[in-house]
């Protein structure tokens, strides 16, 4: 799953998205043990937003604001 946002909004909102794909256990802190179950759905491919080069934005200006953000989707097997 990739995705580009143009605006600090829209890059919130995918930020989190991948953020709860990407999460494990939700079970409260206080908890000893795991009673959720909860797996991660995906893997974030970087952990900060991957900006324009300057050759890029240098090529075409309207990319300046361009954040991309990705996540590889696990499969059944894969998860922990």
């Amino acid at each position: 799953m990739a995705a580009i946002s143009f605006h600090s909004l829209e890059d919130r909102r995918v930020k989190r998205f991948f953020a709860e794909r990407a999460r494990g256990c939700i079970c409260p802190p206080d908890f000893p043990v795991c009673v959720c179950g909860h797996e991660p759905e995906a893997e974030l491919l970087s952990r900060r937003a991957v900006a324009p080069t300057p050759g890029e934005v240098a090529d075409n200006p309207r990319a300046k604001s361009g954040r991309l953000r990705a996540a590889r989707k696990l499969e059944a097997e894969e998860r922990p």
